[in-house]
């Protein structure tokens, strides 16, 4: 590739982030740094390891040791994925509830679209090495991806599963890349169709006061008991990932849950405000 397309894909990547939570060998660590540097990825997180700093993450590095100085190290995985709009979390095995699961390769494609259509930050989420990514972990995700492995010896070291999946998001970018999209177009991806879009993507963040929100609002008009929710939560967090919301829908889905606390609690009067509407959603 010319050094134009390679500045256009160094660009694509750069919207990529690996997470890896509760990391137990430092080895794994900086293996996971060289098949980054090998593909093109260079932002990595780190979630409470077990083990940092240490010489083994440097010894494995191998090479890509000027990654180390740009890793994150946070407490939780929320904090990692705050300011992203679409998180993959990896998983090998079948969860209490279906979730949208993708393999590698689709799952990078339409990351790369989506990072195309409206410069959206991505996140690939990676597990400890005994037992991956919790049930509670997995459902912080978008989509769940799994990598196509032999069903009769279907074991990857952490490390190896990074380097499949950031060899797969660049191949991703690449193709991405020789489209040659217009770089000043606002789009959005619904159910793999780009188009013109009027509001930008809300980030993880925003969803995590999103769910409290309606969780509230469905225990207040006892459309859910907060003591015994069963599966709701789960499934409104699998429904509204899907669907991933924009500013304005944002803002207009909290101004409603808003409106139908203050009925149910007689706090609201339609005397009071002349554009109830836009009160709602300044106060959501």
């Amino acid at each position: 590739m010319s050094q134009v397309d390679n500045a256009a894909l160094s660009a694509h990547l750069s919207h990529v982030l690996i997470v890896m939570v509760n990391t137990t060998l430092p080895a794994n660590i900086g293996s996971a740094l060289r098949a980054m540097k090998t593909m093109g990825l260079s932002k990595l997180v780190l979630v409470a390891p077990k083990t940092y700093p240490h010489p083994d993450i440097d010894a494995l590095a191998a090479g890509a040791t000027d990654l180390i100085e740009q890793i994150e190290i946070v407490d939780t995985l929320e904090q990692a994925i705050q300011d992203c709009h679409l998180v993959f979390g990896t998983s090998a095995r079948s969860r209490t509830i279906p979730w949208p699961l993708l393999d590698v390769r689709p799952a990078a494609e339409k990351a790369m679209q989506a990072v195309t259509a409206s410069h959206q930050e991505i996140a690939v989420i990676f597990g400890r090495e005994d037992r991956g990514l919790t049930n509670e972990e997995l459902a912080l995700a978008n989509y769940h991806v799994t990598i196509p492995v032999n069903s009769d010896y279907g074991v990857l070291n952490v490390a190896q599963a990074i380097q499949i999946i950031c060899y797969e998001m660049r191949m991703a970018a690449m193709a991405r890349v020789e489209q040659q999209p217009d770089p000043k177009a606002t789009m959005q991806v619904l159910d793999g169709i780009e188009m013109e879009w009027d509001e930008p993507l809300v980030t993880h963040a925003q969803m995590e006061q999103f769910y409290p929100h309606i969780e509230k609002m469905l225990a207040e008009i006892e459309f859910m008991d907060p003591k015994n929710p069963r599966l709701l939560p789960l499934r409104l967090r699998r429904l509204f990932g899907r669907i991933q919301l924009d500013r304005m829908e944002y803002h207009l889905l909290r101004g409603i849950f808003s409106r139908v606390q203050a009925l149910n609690n007689g706090s609201w009067k339609k005397s009071s405000t002349t554009s109830t509407q836009d009160e709602d959603q300044d106060n959501a």
